[in-house]
């Protein structure tokens, strides 16, 4: 295998106009920029995320000895009582499911219920086993290189998305009717929507699915964003009025998720 000459490519780098070599630097201090910024949310992330597992784990486990205790008892309306107490004070750290349960023990305090939400905490506690154990060097080092390369996927995607939308601000001022070119603009912002709330969307099935409580209307708005984009290529449908429409759709479920 041929090596790569650095001096050849340094000397080739010095033969670039000026104005190359500053768009060079503008973009490798905005690739580093980004990566870093991506790097460390990722990994405040993955510090809330594992503090907030083990947090609940110590619940979980509070919870199994509580019911532990319960069931040993004469389960008079004191007991119950005091069982509702601790539980109402674990709730903020529980899945919607468990939730659920809880909620429904609130009403009907009966013992099958309680049976329900005991199967649930022990099979949440018998899948904790990847969080409690201690990482093999192997996994550590698989750890470590997704760390590195988790950042560069949303950089890459922010540095084609700036690309694409330079190229289409170009190609529609070359145009000469104005209204062509904001057509040409908002068509490309329909599409970019629609890819945006797509990665959102697989983006929450991938990490998220099982402790998400998917809501109807913002479900069903964000599949209609996503389609939207298709009737671009009805020329009968004005482009504006599939911007319009995404962007109302889009504020709707804002508002919607602030009311629920």
């Amino acid at each position: 295998m041929q090596m790569i000459d650095i001096q050849a490519v340094y000397e080739q780098f010095n033969t670039l106009s000026a104005s190359i070599k500053f768009l060079i630097a503008g973009v490798a201090t905005f690739f580093v920029f980004m990566y870093k910024t991506f790097a460390t949310m990722y990994a405040e992330n993955d510090k809330n995320v594992q503090s907030t597992s083990t947090q609940k784990l110590e619940i979980l486990f509070k919870l199994q000895a509580a019911l532990s205790i319960y069931s040993k008892s004469t389960k008079q309306i004191a007991d119950q009582n005091e069982l509702i107490y601790i539980l109402a004070n674990t709730m903020m750290y529980l899945d919607f499911r468990l939730r659920k349960k809880i909620e429904l023990f609130y009403e009907n305090r009966s013992d099958h219920t309680l049976q329900l939400i005991e199967k649930q905490i022990t099979y949440e506690l018998n899948n904790s086993h990847m969080i409690l154990r201690k990482k093999l060097p192997t996994e550590r080092f698989f750890l470590f290189t997704s760390n590195m390369v988790r950042p560069l996927f949303p950089v890459l995607i922010s540095l084609i998305f700036i690309a694409v939308s330079f190229f289409i601000v170009i190609n529609s001022m070359l145009t000469g009717d104005i209204y062509k070119q904001l057509e040409i603009v908002a068509g490309y912002f329909s599409v970019l929507n629609a890819l945006f709330i797509f990665i959102l969307l697989i983006n929450v099935v991938i990490e998220d699915f099982k402790s998400v409580h998917f809501r109807w209307i913002p479900l069903i708005g964000s599949i209609i964003i996503i389609v939207l984009p298709l009737l671009l290529m009805n020329p009968l449908i004005p482009v504006f009025a599939i911007l319009f429409t995404q962007i109302i759709i889009f504020i709707g479920m804002i508002f919607a998720n602030k009311i629920t």
